[in-house]
C-alpha cells in the first residue's frame, strides 16, 4: 500500500517555485478591441445611420460617432431633426470625410499617403467636428511640408480657419521665396482675401513689377471678379516703387492706369522717404553679409565694403568700431545704388565706439567706409530705415 501512495505522490505536480511573468489578474485585449471596432468602419453590419456624401451612401454607427465627437453627439442624439433620420445628407468632400471616419473608428490616419488638398479638407472637417488632436497633427505636418506648390492653398486654409501658427509659417516661407511663389501657377488660386493680406505685408519682399504682373494675371483669371475687387487689388500694388522704365514698358501697355495716374505716380516717386517699401522693417538691420576689406593708393586708404542682397531704402548707417580711437580719425561713408555712381553721406571724425550717420531716405545697395588710418578696425556696419516717432500731444483739462 505504501508503494502505491509513493507512486501517486510522484505523479502529482509540486507547486511552482517561480511566478509566471504573465499577469493572471488582468485581461488586456484593447488592441483586439481596436481591431474589431475599426473593422466596423463603413460596414453595413449593425449600422443604424447612413450618411449621403456626394451621392455615395456611407453606413455608420451612431454610438461610436457620438462617443468620439460632441458634434455627432448633438447631431445624432441631441433632439435635432437628424436624430430621427436614418439617412443624413452632408455637404462635405467625400474622400476627406472617409479619412476622418476611419480615424474615428481606428484612431489612426496616415497623412503622408494623402494629397495636399485632401489634407486641407480633412483639417476643415477636424475643426468642424471637434477633433483637436487631428487639427494639431495636421497643422504640424503642413508646417514641415510647406512648398512653393502648396503654400497658397495652405495660406488660404490658415486665413479661413484663423490658424495663427500656420499663417506665421506660410508668411515666413513666402517672404523667403517671394518671387518663386509669384511665378507659380497656384498663385492664381489664391482667394481675394488672402491676396489682399499678402500684398499688405511690408515683409513680402519681391520686385514690385513682378508683383504687378502676378496680380494682373490673377485678376484676368478671375471671371467673377467685379469692379470693386479690381480697384482694391490694383490699389495694393505699390507702383511708385517701380522704375520709370517699368512703368512705361510694363504697366502702361496693360491699360490698368490712365495717363494722369502715371504722372501722379512719377511725381510720388520723388518723395521716396514717404513710400511704403517692401522687405524693409523699420529699425531692422538690412546688412547680412560680412565686411570685405580692400586697399587703395598703395595701401594708404583702407576700404570696408558691404554689398546688400538687393537695393533697400535706408536713411541711417551705423559704423561700429572694435575700440575707441585715441585720436580723431577721419573716415568717409559713401553709398551707391549700382556700384558706379557714388554719393558721399559724411566725412566725420571717429571719436566714439559707434558713429551714426543720418541722411534722407534713398535706395542703396553698396556701402563703403574709407579711412586713411591703417590701424582702424571696423567691427560691423549696420544700415536701416529709421522711422521717427511722432511726439504725443498732451492735453490738460481744468476743473
Amino acid at each position: 500500500m505504501a508503494s502505491v501512495n509513493e507512486e501517486k505522490r510522484k505523479d502529482t505536480p509540486s507547486p511552482a517555485k517561480h511566478v509566471d511573468s504573465v499577469n493572471h489578474e488582468e485581461i488586456e485585449d484593447t488592441a483586439l478591441l481596436a481591431i474589431h471596432i475599426a473593422g466596423l468602419c463603413m460596414k453595413e453590419d449593425k449600422a443604424d445611420v447612413t450618411f449621403v456624401v456626394e451621392q455615395e451612401r456611407i453606413p455608420a454607427h451612431r454610438v461610436i460617432l457620438a462617443a468620439r465627437s460632441e458634434y455627432f453627439q448633438a447631431l445624432l442624439y441631441g433632439g435635432l431633426e437628424e436624430t430621427k433620420q436614418t439617412e443624413i445628407a452632408l455637404q462635405v468632400p467625400l474622400q476627406p470625410f472617409q479619412y476622418l471616419l476611419r480615424y474615428i473608428y481606428s484612431g489612426s490616419m496616415s497623412l503622408k499617403d494623402m494629397k495636399d488638398e485632401d489634407i486641407l479638407d480633412t483639417l476643415g472637417l477636424a475643426i468642424q467636428y471637434g477633433f483637436p488632436s487631428v487639427e494639431k497633427a495636421i497643422i504640424n505636418y503642413l508646417s514641415l511640408h510647406v512648398s512653393v506648390g502648396n503654400v497658397c492653398a495652405i495660406l488660404d486654409a490658415g486665413r479661413l480657419f484663423d490658424l495663427a501658427d500656420l499663417l506665421a509659417v506660410c508668411d515666413e516661407f513666402v517672404d523667403r521665396n517671394a518671387l518663386a511663389v509669384l511665378r507659380h501657377e497656384t498663385f492664381q488660386n489664391l482667394t481675394f482675401e488672402s491676396l489682399c493680406r499678402l500684398l499688405d505685408r511690408d515683409q513680402f519682399d519681391a520686385p514690385e513689377v513682378d508683383i504687378f504682373l502676378a496680380v494682373h494675371k490673377w485678376y484676368q483669371a478671375k471671371e467673377d471678379a467685379g469692379a470693386d475687387q479690381y480697384k482694391k487689388i490694383y490699389d495694393k500694388v505699390r507702383f511708385p516703387l517701380m522704375s520709370h522704365n517699368e512703368l512705361v514698358t510694363v504697366v502702361r501697355p496693360t491699360g490698368v492706369l490712365q495717363s494722369d495716374q502715371l504722372l501722379n505716380i512719377v511725381a510720388e516717386k520723388e518723395t521716396l522717404y514717404k513710400l511704403r517699401n517692401r522687405g524693409v522693417v523699420p529699425g531692422e538691420n538690412v546688412v547680412k553679409d560680412k565686411i570685405v576689406w580692400s586697399q587703395l593708393y598703395d595701401g594708404r586708404i583702407r576700404c570696408a565694403d558691404v554689398v546688400l542682397k538687393k537695393a533697400h531704402v535706408i536713411n541711417k548707417i551705423e559704423v561700429c568700431y572694435k575700440m575707441k580711437s585715441a585720436d580723431n580719425v577721419v573716415y568717409c561713408v559713401d553709398v551707391s545704388l549700382d556700384g558706379e555712381c557714388w554719393h558721399r553721406l559724411a566725412a566725420l571724425n571717429h571719436n566714439k565706439p559707434t558713429e551714426v550717420v543720418h541722411f534722407r531716405a534713398r535706395e542703396v545697395r553698396y556701402i563703403e567706409v574709407t579711412t586713411s588710418d591703417k590701424y582702424e578696425d571696423i567691427d560691423s556696419i549696420k544700415a536701416m530705415l529709421h522711422m521717427k516717432q511722432k511726439k504725443k500731444k498732451w492735453h490738460s483739462t481744468s476743473d
